[in-house]
């Protein structure tokens, strides 16, 4: 990572301990970046890599060359808790920085990853000529563990309370529940459950209760279990997770 040091040095001596970027220099950047940056090219160049507006508001390329040219060297990590569009992989990696990017809605397989797989192809759109970008290297795509947001999938897709009923079996014997669940179905309870899908909007609100029931926080595999035999991870996947985390 690039280090500017703090202006405050020259008052307080070589060995003030903390590092800034210049005010100047971010002056300067955000000056040229307000100035330059049509936040309209993000859209034209998605247009121009899938044919369609595929993605809404998506960053342009020359906005995140000049950021990651301001604040990382080639061969860092570039991360972005919000992957949206790809703009910040797709960049990064005509530039020679590794990258992580993270995103939670499913679009990831439709716009980003097929985004880098073009980047890898040698497209030439974005700063791809400024860079002289020819294509090549490589990513990984993964995904979390499914563990209780399997059942969540499950109680989504369900098409009537029979299935939703089995659905609460299933979660009984092998999901995580919330602490003041009760493990157990007693009859009165499946009673109750079927009345309440013979109600107005029934089907959702069977739905809503089943989905109440399950422990959030064990929406996936932890880390820390991945050797639990009844997670049934594969010895390939610990040790992609193993790598990943530097164990």
């Amino acid at each position: 990572m690039r280090v500017f040091k703090s202006e405050e040095i020259g008052r307080k001596g070589d060995d003030f301990d903390k590092s800034y970027v210049s005010s100047d220099f971010l002056n300067q950047a955000m000056d040229e970046l307000l100035k330059s940056m049509v936040n309209k090219k993000g859209t034209d160049e998605i247009v121009e890599l899938f044919g369609r507006k595929a993605f809404s508001y998506p960053k342009n390329e020359l906005l995140l060359q000049r950021i990651i040219e301001y604040t990382t060297r080639p061969g860092d990590i570039v991360l972005d808790f919000f992957l949206g569009s790809g703009t910040t992989a797709a960049v990064a990696h005509k530039m020679g920085r590794q990258y992580i990017g993270i995103e939670q809605m499913d679009y990831i397989e439709t716009i980003p990853v097929e985004r880098l797989k073009k980047v890898i192809a040698g497209e030439q759109g974005g700063i791809s000529k400024a860079v002289n970008w020819l294509g090549g290297g490589d990513f990984i795509y993964c995904e979390l563990m499914k563990y209780n947001e399997a059942f969540m999938d499950r109680i989504q897709a369900a098409q009537d309370s029979e299935e939703l009923l089995q659905i609460w079996r299933d979660m009984a014997e092998g999901s995580f529940l919330n602490w003041y669940v009760n493990p157990q179905m007693p009859e009165e309870a499946i009673r109750d459950f079927e009345a309440l899908g013979k109600g107005p909007n029934g089907l959702e609100k069977q739905k809503r209760l089943l989905a109440g029931l399950l422990d959030k926080n064990q929406l996936y595999v932890h880390l820390s279990e991945i050797d639990d035999a009844q997670f049934k991870v594969s010895e390939e996947e610990k040790a992609l997770n193993r790598a990943f985390y530097g164990e």
